[in-house]
């Protein structure tokens, strides 16, 4: 599966940042989720207002990496294979638990 900076293959998966491509395998991903952003874009005579899509990861070294998808259609089935590669990640966003609650 490929979109425009991320490449699921066999063994890794592969994103852009930048100008360098960079490879995470999947038994390093421990978690991963969806992240809708809504963006607000001015034009001529009004504000229009669009979603970004982002594939969510969390590493095993404890680095957050947050990939631009086309569509959220995508994200869900990279989720999807995700799973099906490293059938330990969990799936889905998860609030971090804080000390007053």
């Amino acid at each position: 599966m490929e979109d425009k900076k991320i490449k699921l293959g066999e063994q890794e998966l592969t994103y852009r940042r930048g100008f360098k491509w960079h490879t995470l395998p999947y038994e390093e991903i421990t978690h991963a989720y969806l992240r809708i952003e809504e963006v607000k874009g001015r034009l001529c005579c009004s504000v229009a207002n669009f979603d970004m899509h982002f594939l969510m990861l969390k590493t095993s070294a404890g680095e957050l990496l947050k990939l631009e998808a086309s569509s959220r259609e995508i994200v869900k089935r990279m989720l999807d294979e995700l799973k099906e590669k490293n059938p330990n990640v969990s799936i889905g966003f998860k609030k971090e638990k804080t000390s007053d609650g």
